[in-house]
């Protein structure tokens, strides 16, 4: 009985063959597209990492400047100089100042308390 049936519908089974070869072709069109869209996308992500690495190197890179020109100014103008600096720097930022010293403060406190114990 199998067998008349096969024989009776060979056209079909072309068919069903067709339609899944087409359907086939479709899904591996549709993965092409979003392999290119995942690959973009990736690409995309990749560029700005890189950008805002450079950008995170830079700024690095400026303030090491920034400090080494900090640090030979004070070496030559000496004690005198740190102070004067200080003193503006409070006069223009009083309540950063009160702040920063109430940090160093709890920091030196917390440090002398660790070595009595």
């Amino acid at each position: 009985m199998d067998t008349n049936r096969d024989q009776s519908m060979p056209g079909m089974r072309d068919t069903m063959g067709e339609q899944v070869g087409r359907t086939a072709e479709r899904v591996a069109e549709q993965a092409g597209r979003v392999t290119d869209l995942a690959a973009a996308r990736t690409k995309g992500i990749m560029t700005s990492a890189r950008e805002g690495a450079q950008q995170a190197a830079d700024y690095v890179q400026d303030a090491v400047q920034q400090t080494r020109e900090k640090v030979a100014e004070y070496t030559e103008g000496g004690f005198d100089r740190v102070r004067d600096d200080v003193v503006n720097y409070t006069r223009q930022q009083p309540m950063n100042a009160l702040l920063v010293a109430a940090g160093v403060g709890l920091i030196i406190g917390w440090l002398t308390a660790l070595g009595r114990r």
